[in-house]
């Protein structure tokens, strides 16, 4: 053989390599028979892929309980001493880190408020000095940590790692045109992604939560601000430029009040956890009576959307009424989405479907019905997300870890 024809033949061999890497990298603990059926390939062509990286030590095998009472089956992972990874959700309220193996089991995580009164500098700052601390927490040198994924809720250009606005009151200025992703690959010395928070929560849900399986669905997020991410055939849509999935930027009354992207009558001007209390509050100080105040403690600034959600359980009529219209703006809007898009599903998640799960996805199904086109309306399924709020975080550690797997292969 000529050494033409080996070179290739190795070159094919290390693609096959590669790609049933990646696989395990996004389905940890997966089979030999279920990589086939991934691959495409034969049981024999796995096998042999499979020894050769276990061989180069890529590879955990473990013996698990299959389906099957009686037998065990075995699972293949990524080995954990290969390296970790860090996990960054920068909310405005919340700051989340999460150390995770690159198979996405967490090692350590931290929760702080974001403090976003300090200042851009203050808060990424603070944010170092957690990371730093959790990975202490995680036993887990800085040497050992081959990659950062930070999500992060404002208007980003995912290519150059930069935030280009953080349209939130007091923060327009201070995060305008913050180039993250390069002052964080400066501060720690390893590669840094930059990405929409709403994708790394979707991301979590296509791997950990109700999207799994599916290959058409739309996340939609709703906290204090509304986002979608698109999975088409499996992957995330992120349109010409990179900014498909601003649901919260869909009209849904022209005479509406006014958003805080310049327009008016958007989805997150009416129907976030913010604008639920505000209304519920600017209720109350004209006199009208609500379990909600009860209680919050007599303080209506305590107002909470839990605490709203709650009082709607207990037959509190404001508290319902502000929850169903929230609802109902959210439903006309994924009506228009299953009527454009056609997906298997939607999945609802973020603080507000957390908090009234029930009440929420009732109204939004009812809406969706009565609205979108009768075929799409009955085969879309409307879900609600049952994730906790580390979704995000957890939802970068996976996508920077995706992203190494190949420099790991090679370097390795």
């Amino acid at each position: 053989m000529s050494p033409l024809a080996q070179s290739r033949i190795v070159k094919k061999s290390s693609q096959t390599e590669l790609a049933v890497l990646k696989l395990i990298q996004m389905n940890p603990a997966t089979s030999r028979v279920e990589l086939s059926t991934l691959s495409g390939l034969s049981s024999a062509a796995i096998t042999g892929v499979i020894a050769g990286l276990v061989q180069k030590d890529f590879l955990v095998e473990e013996r698990v309980v299959a389906k099957m009472i009686g037998r065990k089956r075995v699972a293949l992972s990524l080995r954990p001493s290969l390296g970790c990874v860090i996990g960054i959700d920068l909310g405005t309220f919340n700051l989340r880190i999460v150390v995770t193996d690159l198979n996405g089991e967490i090692l350590a995580s931290r929760q702080e408020e974001t403090e976003m009164s300090r200042g851009r500098e203050g808060v990424l700052q603070r944010c170092f000095t957690l990371i730093r601390e959790t990975l202490v927490c995680a036993k887990v040198k800085c040497s050992d940590v081959l990659g950062i994924g930070v999500a992060f809720s404002g208007v980003i250009d995912v290519q150059k790692g930069t935030i280009l606005s953080y349209p939130r009151l007091g923060q327009v200025e201070q995060w305008r045109n913050v180039p993250l992703k390069q002052i964080i690959e400066a501060e720690f010395g390893v590669p840094c992604l930059l990405e929409d928070s709403v994708r790394a929560v979707a991301t979590s849900e296509k791997y950990l939560g109700a999207g799994q399986g599916l290959k058409d669905f739309v996340y939609v997020d709703v906290g204090m601000g509304v986002g979608a991410s698109i999975f088409i055939n499996g992957q995330i849509y992120r349109g010409f430029n990179g900014s498909a999935g601003e649901f919260g930027h869909m009209t849904v009354d022209e005479d509406g009040p006014l958003c805080c992207c310049g327009s008016s009558g958007c989805l997150e001007a009416l129907a976030t956890c913010t604008t639920i209390i505000e209304a519920v509050q600017a209720a109350i100080e004209k006199g009208v009576p609500s379990k909600t105040l009860e209680l919050a403690g007599a303080d209506r600034a305590a107002i909470t959307i839990e605490i709203i959600a709650q009082a709607a359980e207990e037959n509190d009529s404001l508290a319902y009424r502000a929850l169903t219209e929230a609802a109902s703006h959210i439903g006309a809007a994924a009506a228009d989405l299953v009527n454009l898009l056609n997906p298997q599903a939607i999945i609802f998640g973020g603080a507000l479907f957390r908090a009234a799960p029930v009440l929420m996805l009732e109204q939004v199904r009812r809406v969706v019905r009565h609205r979108a086109m009768e075929k799409s309306a009955n085969d879309v399924s409307l879900l609600v997300s049952p994730l906790l709020s580390d979704a995000g975080s957890r939802g970068m550690a996976r996508l920077v870890a995706a992203n190494l797997v190949e420099t790991i292969y090679l370097q390795n």
